[in-house]
Parts: structure tokens; sequence; C-alpha cells
């Protein structure tokens, strides 16, 4: 069944009414057609299939059939810090940390990387970006994006774990010994250059365990997606009393 994205203010009671470049793509891309039960998610945690009764150009109208709350509790929800990186690098992190199931992602500006965000484009697409991956992922309550924040503004103390990934620490693994009750995770990254020494000291200073990904030096963006994996996998390791 084919997954699509609705506002929550296009829903009205059993209806759905659908415009704008959602409903062009569905009507003129995907040759969407009368009697067609599709699935969407309001991005609230809702998810919902529809009988499509009405294609139009720029409206898709349907009755929905079918409601349910995809939303599920997590004992370790995971922020991802990850310092703004060139390009395209940063799209594919923020569709790669949706796919995984981050929950919120932070861009942050650090010595190695400033003027990285000045088009407010950026953040616009990004957040389209993570429409899309939750389409394809199955994904009910999309991650959200934060405003940008310099690293020495970052607010870590709503965090009960503090991890950071650093190309120069070659020895701490992260375990689930690591993680004891639920709480939430903030995973910092760095950029292509790294982090400054003054700025691994803000890190020690605001009691992160600095972790290390392995023997070898990673791509920033790979770096963040490896980061993201292991905190997952060893926070449902915790979760499961292993």
């Amino acid at each position: 069944m084919r997954r699509f994205f609705v506002s929550p203010d296009q829903i009205q009671g059993s209806r759905i009414a659908l415009t704008g470049r959602e409903a062009h793509h569905l009507r003129s891309v995907l040759r969407l057609r009368c009697g067609q039960v599709v699935e969407f998610f309001d991005g609230c945690g809702t998810v919902y299939h529809v009988e499509v009764q009405t294609v139009q150009s720029n409206l898709i109208e349907g009755t929905i059939v079918r409601q349910y709350d995809a939303r599920t509790d997590e004992p370790f929800p995971l922020t991802l810090a990850q310092v703004v990186l060139k390009g395209k690098k940063m799209d594919v992190v923020v569709q790669k940390a949706t796919e995984l199931g981050v929950n919120t992602l932070i861009p942050v500006i650090s010595r190695y990387c400033e003027g990285r965000t000045k088009s407010a484009g950026r953040i616009a697409r990004w957040r389209r970006i993570v429409i899309e991956a939750c389409k394809q992922s199955g994904r009910a309550m999309p991650m959200q994006i934060a405003p940008v924040t310099p690293l020495d503004a970052l607010s870590v103390a709503d965090y009960r774990y503090r991890f950071c990934c650093w190309e120069k620490e070659r020895q701490s693994l992260l375990l689930p010994t690591h993680l004891g009750v639920s709480g939430a995770i903030l995973l910092l990254i760095g950029p292509e250059g790294g982090f400054h020494k003054r700025e691994i000291e803000w890190v020690r200073g605001n009691n992160f365990r600095i972790i290390t990904l392995g023997p070898h030096i990673l791509r920033a963006e790979t770096a963040a997606l490896a980061g993201v994996s292991i905190v997952k996998y060893v926070g449902s390791l915790a979760g499961a009393g292993c």
C-alpha cells in the first residue's frame, strides 16, 4: 500500500482533502485513481487508510476507512547533535537518521563549519527530506529538526546519557552497561575537520562519555550513521535487559 503525508488541517472528521504539491504528485506522477485505498500519516502519530473518491488536478479527497495510533514508547529516545556538514552530506545524515529512528536532530555550529546554515532554505529542505524518509520507512512520527545551535550553547541538562564520537578516542566502546534506567540520549557528532581541542574540553566539561567507532577514521556522514546505529542497538539491548 502506498504511503503519503497529510497535514492534520486537511482532515475533517472521516474525510481527507489533500491539496498542494502532494495532491499534484499523487494525481500526475503516481496516477492515483478513484477507489484505491492508500495510507496517510499526519506527523502526529496517527495513520489512516483512505479510500480515494475524488481525483482532481490539485485536490484528492477520500474517506477514512481505518485509523490507528502508531506512536510507541521508547526507553531511550535519541537526539542527534550533528555539526553541520557540507552540501548534500548533511542531507544524507538527515535522511538516514530519520530512517534509523532518531527522535530529534540538532544542527550544530562548531569552529570548523561556520557559515554553512546561512541559507534558510536548508532547514526547509531538511524537513522535506524527513517527510520523504518517513514515507519510505513506515515511520509515523517524523524526526524533529531543532533550531541551529552553536556548540557552546547546546543545552544538555535534559539528557540522562551524553555520548560524543571522536576519532582520537581509541579505547572506549559504547556498551549496554553504559545505559541503566530509561532516559534520553544525546549523541554528538563532529564535522569533516573534527573538533577543536577547546571543543573537546567543553565536551568533557559537560560530562559526555567520549566513545570510539572503531580503529578507522570515518567520513563525517559515515560516523553519524555508525554512531546512531550503535546507540540504537545498544539501547535495544539495554531495554531488553541484556
